[in-house]
């Protein structure tokens, strides 16, 4: 990837973005979002992406690339796993109130609910917007209590997690 300088490529056209080049990025949170990663090229590409998703108000934003190539000890380029739930394993001796007094352990987390349902709940009861945050911080809440239902079941001596094991 660095011995022709390109860094990334257009996520329309996939023409190369080189090292120190300007490029654009959609203005929507959801399309700036790490785990999306979406780069154009040019305003012309970014304007197709707007064709092809339904933007309310949206513009094109400049952006520069990195002077240089990241190397293997600068991860800051590379995104997460995709099917990783978090960090680290609760252990056996790990109580409910532990779980949620350890924020670094749904750091990683992958989306655990339906995004268009949740958008579209919000959406008929309120006409607000969703950002990817909310859906981020969902997903954690539903890690959470999953946890805490798991250890329920696990204190009751069952191995099928039930619905009177949230609390």
């Amino acid at each position: 990837m660095s011995l022709n300088n390109e860094w990334s490529k257009c996520n329309i056209c996939k023409k190369s973005i080189q090292l120190n080049a300007q490029y654009y990025l959609c203005s929507v949170s959801t399309c700036k979002h790490p785990r999306t990663g979406l780069k154009f090229c040019s305003v012309d590409c970014w304007d197709t992406h707007i064709g092809e998703t339904r933007h309310r108000d949206a513009w094109a934003e400049e952006a520069r690339a990195p002077k240089v190539a990241s190397t293997s000890e600068d991860n800051s380029q590379v995104r997460a796993p995709v099917r990783k739930i978090y960090d680290t394993k609760p252990t056996e001796a790990s109580s409910s109130s532990n779980l949620s007094s350890n924020p670094s352990a749904f750091t990683n987390l992958d989306t655990l609910v339906v995004v268009s349902k949740v958008k579209q709940f919000i959406k008929d009861n309120s006409e607000f917007n969703t950002s990817q945050c909310l859906i981020d911080e969902i997903s954690k809440k539903v890690a959470e209590i999953s946890l805490r239902a798991i250890q329920s079941a696990k204190e009751s001596g069952r191995k099928t997690v039930m619905g009177r094991d949230v609390k």
